[in-house]
């Protein structure tokens, strides 16, 4: 049986690193082996089939491997997309685990059901985010036409959190708020607001 995990970051904010560690334990945990690792860099947006992830879809064994990814929008930002690589993987008898929901996807009629709802609600979420981003910036420009904006120059200090910006960004981009964010994190909200200010990781 062989093992393979994608991973994929497609902004400076995201981490290979600590999707890498999730992944090893997981691995770990379930006493799955060694695990065979490919990374790649580029924008979920992109065509599945260009990107790294159409490589190792191709190459895996029919009946005889399993694919591990940290969560849904490591494989790809469309719903149709997603759906197409895990029908690809499905007709290989290919299991795929999604390690932060802890879910395993077979063959089984609640796996199809729950892949499709949890792919056309990531999607819609996505969207409404977006949406709400732009309208935010938009706004803000138009009250603040005299502000500067983006980052200043110089460099940041050093934060106990750099550990756990991958995570973060990741929990914003999924709207959920500062107070819970720091309750899930077990750290300070003024800590976590200041970081998020200074990192200029919320819009």
């Amino acid at each position: 049986m062989k093992i393979y995990s994608y991973i994929r970051k497609s902004t400076k904010e995201q981490n290979l690193e600590y999707q890498k560690t999730q992944i090893l334990e997981y691995a770990n945990d379930n006493k799955l082996g060694s695990v065979e690792f490919v990374e790649d860099t580029v924008s979920g947006a992109k065509d599945w089939k260009k990107r790294k992830i159409g490589e190792l879809v191709n190459d895996i064994e029919e009946n005889n491997s399993i694919l591990l990814v940290n969560e849904f929008s490591r494989l790809g930002r469309s719903l149709l997309d997603i759906l197409d690589i895990l029908k690809t993987l499905k007709e290989k008898n290919c299991q795929v685990h999604i390690v932060r929901d802890n879910m395993i996807i077979g063959d089984d009629i609640s796996s199809k059901l729950m892949v499709f709802m949890f792919g056309l609600v990531s999607e819609i979420e996505r969207d409404l985010i977006k949406s709400r981003v732009q309208e935010g910036v938009k706004n803000s420009r138009a009250n603040n036409p005299q502000k500067s904006w983006g980052r200043p120059k110089g460099s940041i200090y050093k934060s106990k959190l750099d550990d756990k910006r991958e995570h973060i960004v990741e929990l914003l981009e999924k709207d959920i708020s500062k107070s819970a964010i720091a309750k899930m994190l077990d750290i300070n909200y003024q800590t976590l607001c200041s970081y998020i200010k200074t990192r200029d990781l919320a819009a």
